[in-house]
């Protein structure tokens, strides 16, 4: 599944498939909102538009049915 993340270089939006959940992530409650993940997404190949690897916050990633940030 492709999730969308911002260029932390040219902060364009970019779609990709190559991405890792990184140990130590964890699923926790959050009272009326139910649960939700926290930990870090990598990059398992170079941005395609700077050409490094960003690590991001879960709540950074751009959710692929909204549009919109994971944060309220």
């Amino acid at each position: 599944m492709e999730l969308y993340f911002t260029c932390p270089v040219t902060l364009k939006v970019f779609a990709s498939e190559n991405y890792s959940l990184e140990e130590g992530h964890s699923v926790v409650e959050v009272p009326g909102h139910g649960r939700e993940l926290k930990g870090q997404v990598v990059l398992t190949q170079p941005c395609p538009l700077c050409g490094t690897i960003h690590r991001y916050e879960v709540e950074d990633i751009i959710c692929p049915f909204t549009g919109d940030t994971n944060e309220e």
